[in-house]
């Protein structure tokens, strides 16, 4: 089970503010923008830290984990950003079973990194998420600060610039 950790940032206040003057759609990419770029460090060490396939296996392919490592956008949360392993495509199964495969033994699918990042009964956790989130997370504060500061101001000339042009 994920642990939620709370991190304070200086300003956030007036950060809201700005973005609650912006168009909600601006605000929105924003946010999104400042957030996937916050993901980028955490995403690249994770892929560096990720286990690699060290011995041959018909079953495995190295690199399959780092590939499959990245930043995705949330379906539940219209700001929601977040890294993670992303898992083969159903389309990908399908076919695999077709040519008469099982799931498990498909080479692309990097379904074991739970196993690796958590552990199992019989296998101790090397996790590589995690530790990517505990060294890159002020890194990645750091970057959604610049990344939103920049935008912003770029978003605020914008309109000046379109509402200048209106009168």
């Amino acid at each position: 089970m994920a642990v939620a950790e709370q991190v304070g940032i200086r300003g956030l206040e007036e950060l809201k503010k700005t973005f609650l003057a912006l168009p909600a759609e601006l605000g929105e990419k924003v946010v999104r923008g400042g957030l996937r770029a916050a993901a980028k460090p955490i995403r690249d060490e994770a892929r560096e830290n990720a286990p690699v396939l060290k011995d041959p296996d018909p079953r495995r392919k190295p690199g399959t984990v780092q590939k499959a490592i990245s930043v995705r956008r949330s379906k539940q949360d219209k700001y929601g950003v977040y890294v993670s392993v992303k898992p083969l495509s159903a389309k990908k199964i399908k076919s695999f079973k077709q040519a008469g495969g099982k799931a498990a033994d498909n080479p692309d699918d990097p379904f074991y990194w739970i196993f690796k990042e958590f552990g199992t009964s019989k296998m101790p956790a090397d996790p590589f998420m995690r530790t990517a989130y505990e060294s890159k997370k002020y890194e990645a504060i750091e970057k959604f600060e610049a990344y939103a500061k920049n935008r912003t101001v770029k978003v605020a000339e914008k309109l000046a610039k379109e509402k200048g042009m209106k009168k």
